[in-house]
């Protein structure tokens, strides 16, 4: 379709491609008067009497031609993205301050934390009669460590993800991640052991980041590489730092928030 504002030119309409129009302020002369008379250089055009312009027709991009290719990518500019939404911390913080309330409380009456750990740790045998512990094992941890690497990376991402989604598709998207991570961590041990901790729902993030991109394309390069950076400087943590690491469910969260991002309609925000 030939371009309605440059009638297929592709030259600006307003320039007629010269790259430059007449300066309005002080139409054109380079000069301007003072109330007393006094004549000084215009500040606008600095005294050459021209103002910048575009040479090419910006609607048309200087092709003459609105293509199909051309309006994606203008409605492409507008959708919403990764760095052009505020980050929300309505979830994420809640969620983080309850985490660290249930392990005080377990550091400070040790009765209290065992009492927990037998009844919300997601037991393998426990989770078709206690449906519960595949979500309540998200909000306790095994040490100091444990936490605090859960929660940095935890808050690192989740405000963000939460403003790209929304406060109520962001918590929908954490109790999928936490579902699919105590899921897959049940079914997965051939023995009956106890999993507990944060890191499904982190590597639902991660998951919810990487579906994210490869659906909408919803971050540049720079973004890219800073999650690679973190999922790396995470993964390496916590092999390090700490034992018995559940990767079944790390991989059941990384699914569901993979799954999530890429099956539900582009984020917008709301």
């Amino acid at each position: 379709m030939q371009c309605p504002r440059c009638e297929g030119t592709g030259q600006c309409s307003e320039c007629h491609g010269q790259g430059f129009v007449t300066c309005v302020s002080c139409d054109g002369s380079g000069q301007r008067s003072s109330s007393r008379g006094a004549s000084y250089s215009c500040r606008n055009c600095k005294g050459t009497g021209r103002a910048e312009c575009a040479a090419h027709c910006p609607s048309c991009e200087g092709s003459g031609e609105i293509t199909a290719a051309l309006q994606a990518k203008v409605r492409d500019k507008y959708e919403t993205r990764f760095d052009n939404t505020l980050p929300r911390t309505k979830v994420t913080f809640a969620i983080t301050f309850a985490c660290i309330v249930l392990w005080v409380l377990g550091e400070l009456k040790p009765e209290a934390g065992a009492w927990l750990y037998l009844n919300l740790t997601n037991i393998g045998n426990l989770w078709t009669s206690e449906p519960w512990r595949l979500f309540t094992y998200a909000f306790l941890h095994a040490g100091f460590l444990h936490l605090l690497l859960n929660l940095a990376t935890f808050v690192r991402f989740g405000p963000l993800l939460e403003g790209l989604y929304g406060t109520r598709r962001y918590l929908l998207a954490l109790l999928i991640t936490d579902l699919t991570g105590g899921l897959v961590s049940a079914l997965g041990h051939q023995q009956v052991v106890a999993s507990l901790g944060l890191s499904g729902v982190v590597f639902g993030l991660f998951g919810l980041l990487a579906g994210g991109y490869h659906r909408y394309r919803m971050y540049d390069g720079n973004q890219v590489r800073d999650q690679i950076v973190w999922l790396v400087i995470y993964t390496g943590a916590s092999l390090t730092w700490t034992a018995g690491i559940d990767h079944w469910c790390h991989l059941g969260g990384f699914l569901g928030g993979f799954a999530y991002a890429w099956f539900s309609r582009r984020p917008s925000g709301k």
